[in-house]
């Protein structure tokens, strides 16, 4: 069962702090990068909170844009699967 953290799943939020780090970084708004993703701004910005998970197809169109690769952003997760 995936360990929860204030009712999210963690994997979820470190996903989303990797994301928003490396936005951060590149100096990309949260409005242009929902637009990236196809989403409204308040999706995007659960999405980055782990309030809810990206979907493969809107993390592919993130990493593209923030020129880093998916593996990346799974770096966050230190622990094996």
């Amino acid at each position: 069962m995936p360990r929860l953290l204030g009712g999210y799943r963690r994997v979820d939020i470190l996903i989303g702090q990797r994301v928003r780090l490396f936005r951060h970084a590149s100096g990309i708004s949260a409005e242009a990068m929902a637009r990236v993703a196809g989403l409204d701004v308040g999706e995007y910005a659960s999405r980055e909170l782990g309030e809810a998970r990206f979907k493969a197809g809107e993390l592919y169109e993130i990493a593209r844009v923030l020129k880093v690769r998916l593996t990346d952003i799974f770096a966050a997760i230190a622990e094996p699967v």
